[in-house]
């Protein structure tokens, strides 16, 4: 009994660090980083107008459909941010890879 609780801890472990390492590929990031800036201009714009936005929260509900319409775990994302915070040359190279983006939108 003992060994089977052991042997469950370290298979659980095993499983939740898999689970924290899961990171979502630069590409991806660039699309998702590049929308959920766009729901956040637009939501800010719409609130100033209507109040009941704020308090409906729909900011979040925005994220969720980002996150839906591009395939991507909301905790894999938020693992990738942390990820990149701790490594800021590639958090560079993410920011100026979603300016650039912007950029070709607007011509």
């Amino acid at each position: 009994m003992k060994k089977l609780i052991i042997l469950s801890f370290i298979v659980w472990g095993c499983q939740s660090k898999a689970a924290k390492d899961k990171r979502v590929d630069m590409k991806t990031m660039q699309t998702v980083v590049w929308q959920l800036m766009q729901a956040d201009e637009y939501y800010t714009r719409v609130s100033v107008i209507d109040s009941t936005w704020k308090i409906d929260k729909k900011n979040v509900e925005f994220y969720q459909q980002i996150f839906d319409l591009n395939k991507v775990d909301r905790a894999e994302f938020y693992n990738t941010i942390d990820y990149l915070q701790r490594h800021p040359i590639e958090f560079k190279e993410l920011i100026d890879s979603v300016n650039e983006l912007s950029k070709r939108e607007k011509k």
